[in-house]
């Protein structure tokens, strides 16, 4: 009797719907240790674990079809690679991995350290499941039954597939708890709600062509605008052939620009800057970047457009035709360039600095020097380079050394190194932020030795937000003010009234515009130069979240949450290589 209740159990483990509903718990869990791996508030519903069950079940589909350990482990090691890849990419971004980011393989290089420092010992427990499946797999390997059914296994996937459908079913639901809309607006915590599958389904279906009905809101979305923005007369502008130099600081945000540490500044020369005669500071430009990082800060500043809504621009829109800042000032005889520290391919650098007009990108100056002195290196070989240029010129320095992982100080000469932190990482960060602000200041005096510097209009912004200031705090919650980046102008030929108000970085590019004398261009961008004579004083964060001044109208919050839409509607249909009537004059 005990023999036939063996030979029966065995009968059970070797069947394939078994191992397909072991793998699927195994899977299971693994997902659940991933999501409970991404620190967001969501809402805790039954509807949440059935959602993963789904998942799970779909993702353990193969062995219904297959028995070959030559496909089914190498599929759960990469299957497990991307489940590890999503909790790493959060920890660095806190934001989900989007689905074209995985075919840009040359980001990985130079990025070690801070892939090391995502990687956390309690990862292990998101792999242990499918560990464990596999060594139970391979035990029992001979024995498996090699057979099931086709029709049965068809059945059973397309049960699954029908289940991961009911959050699309009609329903009564409100639009703004639907899961494309809240996909839109809390990735994180939608990706935990509405799982894998339905994060796959949104990516996909954000890139889908572009409708009519689209289209036609973009054309009059577009020609309002032109009536909605306000340039200064560039009549005013005394100079219009100075040279334009834009530092793109690393991960540089506002609440370093003036702040002290214990009576230790940590922009000693940035404030000095900010104060100086001919300098025009605003603190609050609230960072804009989305699934592109910094990659998205140079679409935004170069071309005035915001980010896709979903993926990297620089990746899906390579090919597209740009109207941009280089282009503008190349109509009025200048020379373009950009100094990057790392390689053409990382971001996809070289293709987009041709789509945005650049004459010649230089890259890799960081040349064999370490990490925290890749900035040291461009600004020098930089200084170089420019002093032979031909004026007038535009060029674009992007820095890199502040860029995480905040593990080490990337100086020890600083009275930072002596003081106590609660968080270290916000320690060695104050401390590369003020590293670069040395960097920056031996650069902007060899532009004086070399006679650039009174000739030029010299632009300081961030890129993102990467150290918010409720990290420095020591606060939890984080609010969009939390991610200003500051926007420092030396030189400007023009004032501002509006330095203490709520910007956005989608308006540095038509502001750039106004002070280089380029009113006349034919596409301003979809935001408002500061050197009009009104602005909205209200910005949109990507998960739209809202910052700005009191009392703003309707009008102007609808209006900048458009910016988003038409931005991306712009980027999907490739509008300004076919359609001139976007590139009016006004």
């Amino acid at each position: 009797m005990k023999g036939i209740r063996l030979q029966e159990g065995k009968e059970i483990i070797t069947r394939r719907l078994f191992i397909y509903f072991l793998l699927s718990f195994c899977l299971f869990i693994a997902i659940g240790q991933l999501e409970h791996c991404i620190n967001v508030p969501y809402d805790r519903t039954g509807a949440v674990k059935i959602r993963r069950i789904i998942d799970a079940m779909l993702f353990a589909s193969p062995v219904l079809f297959c028995r070959k350990k030559r496909i089914i482990l190498p599929y759960l090691l990469f299957f497990n690679l991307y489940l590890l890849s999503i909790i790493w990419y959060f920890r660095t971004y806190v934001t989900i991995m989007p689905l074209s980011s995985y075919l840009m393989f040359s980001n990985l290089r130079g990025l070690s350290g801070s892939i090391w420092d995502s990687i956390h010992l309690k990862d292990a427990l998101i792999v242990l499941p499918s560990l464990c499946f596999i060594l139970f797999y391979i035990f029992i390997y001979r024995n498996l039954k090699s057979r099931i059914a086709l029709y049965k296994s068809v059945i059973i996937v397309l049960f699954v597939g029908v289940l991961a459908s009911i959050p699309y079913w009609p329903n009564k639901r409100p639009a703004y708890d639907q899961p494309m809309h809240r996909f839109s607006i809390i990735g994180p915590a939608a990706f935990k709600e509405y799982g894998i599958i339905n994060y796959w389904i949104y990516q996909i279906r954000l890139q889908r062509s572009v409708s009519n009905e689209e289209k036609e809101w973009a054309y009059t979305f577009m020609d309002e605008l032109k009536g909605r923005q306000h340039f200064c007369s560039c009549n005013s502008v005394k100079t219009l052939r100075r040279n334009l130099i834009l530092i793109l600081v690393e991960s540089f945000q506002s609440w370093t620009v003036g702040m002290k540490h214990k009576g230790i500044e940590i922009t000693p020369y940035i404030n000095k800057c900010v104060s100086a005669e001919g300098t025009v500071y605003f603190p609050k430009v609230l960072s804009q970047v989305k699934d592109g990082r910094s990659s998205d800060a140079q679409l935004i500043i170069n071309t005035g457009l915001l980010p896709l809504n979903v993926g990297a621009a620089s990746s899906l829109c390579v090919g597209n035709e740009f109207p941009s800042l280089a282009k503008a000032l190349k109509e009025k005889g200048y020379t373009s360039v950009s100094f990057i520290c790392d390689g053409e391919d990382f971001w996809n650098q070289g293709a987009t600095s041709i789509a945005y007009g650049f004459d010649k990108l230089y890259d890799k100056m960081q040349e064999e020097a370490a990490f925290k002195d890749a900035d040291k290196n461009m600004f020098e070989k930089g200084l170089l380079h420019l002093k032979n240029l031909k004026q007038p010129f535009y060029a674009q320095l992007v820095t890199y050394s502040s860029h995480m992982p905040y593990t080490e100080p990337t100086i020890t000469d600083t009275p930072l190194l002596k003081e106590d932190f609660k968080d270290s990482e916000v320690k060695n960060y104050l401390i590369a932020i003020q590293a670069v602000d040395r960097r920056i200041a031996r650069f902007i005096d060899g532009l004086k030795k070399e006679g650039l510097f009174e000739n030029s209009i010299i632009v300081i912004t961030g890129d993102h937000e990467q150290m918010t200031y409720n990290r420095y705090e020591g606060r939890e919650q984080l609010v969009a003010e939390d991610c200003f980046v500051p926007l420092v102008i030396l030189n400007s030929p023009l004032p501002s009234t509006f330095t203490d108000k709520v910007i956005g970085q989608e308006d540095i590019y038509p502001s750039l515009l106004n002070i280089l004398g380029c009113c006349d261009y034919s596409f301003k961008g979809v935001g408002e130069s500061v050197f009009g004579d009104s602005i909205s004083n209200y910005a949109v964060f990507r998960t739209g979240i809202a910052v700005g001044g009191k009392n703003v109208p309707d009008s102007i919050k609808q209006y900048r949450n458009n910016c988003w839409k038409v931005s991306d509607i712009l980027l999907r249909m490739d509008c300004f290589a076919s359609h001139e009537g976007l590139l009016s004059d006004d």
